[in-house]
């Protein structure tokens, strides 16, 4: 008589599988959090593992500020949804605000040998008020805050009068930019659409390299101050950018002109 059904082996397999499901999607090192305004999200982070931070699908970076710039390497994707975060040293610690058209997202940035992996931190978000009048009377109240930070923003509009276009590249050309230009205040990069954005990295005094401040505009992103050298990474690859323009005071200093915009 013949019997129907799998036999002993397949049976077996297939409670293994079955056994294996759950623990994939139950992988600690991706991470889910609920959105609070109001909270500061911890990433303890190892120098040899880098992490995502995952934002709404319909966000988009705007500025993210560091602490200490020379103690996390921090990059944006070309999207401007993601960004991937990787300590400097094994004891690297530093705080950090990231701004989107959105939100807002308050980090503290700690590295540690004993620090669990991360590979994804993502949020979910609690429901949005979706009746009209709700939506509408927060815009009533913040249209004048919005249209006095563009008023004092000095990034928002830039005198071509001021640009210096005198930059040059060497190195990995898969990493350069195809635009680079400064207004003597600011450093401004454009990537062809759909090229990722290497991190970019400048040198202390010591000639130690880390990351910089930054903002995203559109496609452009807006480097805190002007230096003479930008150094562009993506692993073991590497590009230079240096200012061969002549050297000029800032109009306004950077950390003040971000301070403003951030308001």
């Amino acid at each position: 008589m013949i019997r129907a059904g799998l036999p002993a082996p397949s049976l077996a397999l297939a409670a293994l599988m079955l056994l294996a499901t759950p623990a994939l999607a139950d992988d600690p090192r991706l991470v889910e959090k609920l959105y609070d305004p109001n909270s500061v999200v911890r990433i303890e982070g190892q120098t040899k593992v880098q992490a995502t931070i995952k934002f709404g699908e319909d966000e988009q970076i705007e500025n993210v500020a560091i602490g200490d710039s020379t103690t996390w390497q921090v990059t944006p994707n070309k999207r401007a949804n993601l960004l991937f975060v990787k300590p400097l040293s094994t004891t690297a610690s530093t705080n950090m605000t990231v701004i989107t058209n959105k939100r807002t997202y308050l980090f503290d940035l700690v590295a540690s040998p004993r620090a669990k992996p991360l590979y994804v931190l993502s949020f979910t978000y609690p429901d949005e008020p979706e009746d009209e009048e709700q939506l509408a009377q927060p815009m009533r109240e913040t249209a004048s805050e919005i249209e006095l930070a563009a008023a004092t923003d000095p990034y928002a509009v830039v005198d071509p009068a001021q640009l210096n276009f005198e930059w040059a590249g060497k190195g990995d050309r898969e990493l350069l930019p195809s635009q680079t230009y400064d207004n003597g205040d600011a450093t401004f990069l454009t990537w062809p659409t759909g090229s990722p954005v290497p991190a970019i990295l400048v040198r202390d005094e010591k000639g130690t390299e880390g990351p910089v401040n930054f903002t995203v505009r559109g496609d452009v992103i807006v480097v805190e101050g002007v230096p003479r050298e930008i150094i562009l990474r993506s692993g073991e690859d590497s590009a230079t950018l240096t200012n061969t323009g002549p050297v000029r005071a800032a109009r306004v200093p950077a950390s003040a002109a971000l301070a403003q915009s951030d308001r």
